[in-house]
């Protein structure tokens, strides 16, 4: 028992280090060699546990999809409105956004696998999403003509736009803003556009409140 334990501890210690690592440097720039040093463990004792770099990182996403989970469920828990729950994830999503390095995200791409189960996951988000509004608006938050399928489709294409301008390295018209800057406007925009004159009057009185949430 003891020694299963020492395994678990030593994985969940591996594939934290590992998401610190990713998320600062990249996916390619971090080697097996890099973790184990940065744990004094040795780089075989990683392989006892993992088959090779891609089975690594696909827990590093399971394991930051939970955190993500939790911290959405303590939202839900203590929000008032749906328009508060909508603000307060996305706020989340932005702050770590603002951490990760641009090259995690290009380099992302170069695992086939791991990109359609994201893209799974990013199609659950779009319902849970569509669903939210759906109550917002029997809730009067949002206006009777609002059509969420076509706001989702839009919104999912301007966010990927915004991950482009992350991970460019020459200069446009849109590098003198941030991802994190660009995203909270968009979103904002979006909310305002769509929202009744009572969840516009939620929405102000909620950033007086709340100046950095969004």
């Amino acid at each position: 028992m003891k020694e299963k334990n020492c395994k678990k501890e030593i994985h969940d210690l591996v594939v934290e280090t590992a998401q610190q690592l990713f998320i600062e440097h990249g996916i390619k720039d971090v080697k097996m060699d890099d973790i184990a040093t940065k744990l004094s463990i040795s780089k075989r004792t990683i392989y006892e546990l993992f088959n090779d770099k891609e089975q690594l990182l696909r827990e590093v996403l399971n394991l930051q999809n939970e955190k993500m989970r939790e911290n959405g469920k303590e939202i839900i828990r203590n929000s008032k409105h749906i328009l508060e729950i909508i603000l307060k994830l996305y706020n989340l999503h932005f702050e770590l956004l603002k951490k990760v390095n641009s090259k995690f995200f290009s380099e992302l791409n170069k695992y086939p696998e791991i990109c359609k189960e994201k893209q799974s996951k990013e199609k659950r988000n779009a319902k849970k999403f569509n669903a939210w509004m759906e109550m917002g608006r029997q809730q009067g938050l949002f206006r009777e003509d609002a059509d969420f399928d076509i706001l989702i489709f839009i919104l999912k294409r301007d966010l990927a736009t915004i991950l482009e301008v992350k991970m460019q390295t020459g200069h446009t018209d849109l590098n003198k803003y941030t991802p994190d800057e660009l995203g909270r406007k968009l979103i904002l925009f979006y909310l305002r556009g769509i929202s009744t004159p009572k969840g516009q009057e939620i929405i102000e009185e909620y950033l007086k409140r709340n100046e950095t949430i969004i």
